[in-house]
């Protein structure tokens, strides 16, 4: 006698994406589309992807989609509980999840197993309505073919803990996708300097690092994996907010905002960044020159990728505009987390549209503005035992320094700062002031040092 399937009907289709069955492919289609490039990208079977209604974070949830292995046999979808509170975690007792695609199967073999640990908890009802692992599937549908998933809630649970209950299952086949938006309903400035803190947590593998995030727990279980399975590192794919990727229909005061990460293995560079060759930094600058005059007269770059394998490289690395002597926007980051080359390219159109401090560059300065590139060795923990032996290690016009206070306040100065301030004490000061600390802050704060070699045109 056959038994019954239990199967959780779809619960924000017509929502969250769409019902009809020939949009939603369309749709879904078209976001890959635009993330399927041609060029070839590392895949990754860990990953974080925000979970919102597809016009708001499906552009950036793609990022991730396409880094997925097309041998994948099992999805891991790991969520938080929006709508029942309970301590520990919650894994589905269903036989399937339905979306208008059709039905996609649960791994029951898995999800018994591990329903029966000490861990999990039976919370009836909390995936009923529950959208942070339905929205990814129709996506996984039209990417994979016969595959099973296994749905897992968290409420109040240590991340290391769950991790080490999930690690036991996830193999060569397998993948784990970290279901979390970033922060909720702050205006888009301050979305922007609380998301940048998040990510750079995750960027930077610091376990206890801050977070704000609906899925905050999840994306620590993300990062515990990838550090248990071989060190892998975090790339960030795309950071947006509701009001960037669908403005028509969001309000600048109230934003969320999304993140799509993909946990890679990579091949670091070494701490000679000095030994860059004049055709290497050459290909680095007009790079970023074609960069910046594409994206500022509304075309697309058509870069041809290294052939440099250093430039392929994983290092942090900043794009500095100056026009008539004086700064002109400078961003960039610190770790290494992506490729040299892609990593030039996204802090130069950052650079001219992103620098909060100045406005977004104009077709008719380009001519004026003069580009430099700083490549970074990885940062380092500096120890001191007092300000004054602080001080003493510190070199002047060699380091770049970061300053790290609690969990919310970090900031940066590039070793060319020291230009500008060339007093020691004055250096640590205005960079304390940057990370909103107190003035004297800079003697009881985490300090950590770098060195950059920097070129310009």
């Amino acid at each position: 006698m056959s038994v019954e399937k239990k199967i959780r009907k779809a619960a924000v289709a017509g929502q969250f994406y769409p019902s009809s069955a020939r949009v939603l492919r369309d749709d879904v289609a078209a976001y890959l589309a635009a993330e399927e490039t041609g060029a070839p990208q590392q895949e990754s079977s860990i990953m974080i992807a925000p979970h919102a209604g597809y016009v708001f974070s499906a552009p950036v949830a793609a990022k991730a989609y396409v880094r997925i292995p097309r041998n994948t046999k099992t999805v891991f979808i790991v969520g938080p509980s929006h709508h029942k509170w309970f301590e520990g975690v919650y894994v589905t007792d269903t036989d399937g999840y339905e979306t208008p695609l059709g039905t996609v199967r649960v791994n029951r073999q898995i999800a018994e197993q591990l329903a029966a640990h000490p861990l999990s908890v039976k919370a009836q009802g909390a995936e009923d309505k529950e959208h942070c692992i339905e929205v990814h599937l129709p996506f996984l549908q039209t990417l994979l073919g016969d595959f099973t998933i296994v749905p897992v809630l968290t409420g109040k649970v240590d991340a290391k803990d769950a991790a080490e209950m999930l690690m036991p299952y996830l193999n060569d086949t397998s993948i784990l996708i970290a279901s979390s938006d970033l922060s909720h309903f702050l205006t888009q400035e301050q979305a922007r300097e609380v998301d940048d803190v998040t990510v750079s947590t995750i960027l930077s593998g610091d376990l206890d690092g801050f977070m704000d995030g609906c899925g905050d727990t999840v994306m620590r279980i993300a990062m515990y994996l990838a550090e248990s399975r071989g060190g892998l590192t975090a790339e960030l794919l795309d950071l947006r907010t509701s009001f960037e990727t669908a403005p028509q229909y969001s309000d600048q005061e109230k934003v969320v905002g999304y993140a799509s990460v993909a946990f890679v293995k990579r091949e670091a560079a070494d701490d000679g960044a000095d030994d860059f060759t004049p055709e290497e930094k050459s290909y680095l600058l007009e790079l970023a020159r074609d960069t910046l005059e594409s994206a500022v007269n509304g075309r697309e770059a058509k870069a041809q990728p290294p052939k440099s394998h250093k430039l392929t490289l994983y290092y942090g690395c900043f794009v500095t505009l100056n026009a008539f002597g004086r700064l002109r926007g400078c961003i960039g980051n610190i770790e290494p987390v992506r490729p040299l080359y892609k990593a030039v390219v996204e802090n130069a159109i950052n650079a001219a549209f992103h620098d909060p401090r100045f406005p977004q560059v104009k077709a008719d300065e380009l001519g004026d503005i003069t580009i430099e590139v700083s490549v970074l060795t990885k940062p380092a923990p500096l120890d001191f035992e007092s300000p004054d032996d602080l001080l003493s290690k510190l070199i002047s016009f060699e380091h770049g320094v970061i300053l790290k206070f609690g969990n919310r306040h970090r900031s940066t100065f590039l070793p060319q700062v020291w230009e500008q301030l060339p007093n020691k004490i004055i250096f640590l000061e205005h960079l304390a002031a940057k990370a909103g600390m107190g003035k004297d802050d800079w003697k009881t704060a985490e300090v950590w040092v770098y060195r950059a070699v920097h070129f310009s045109e």
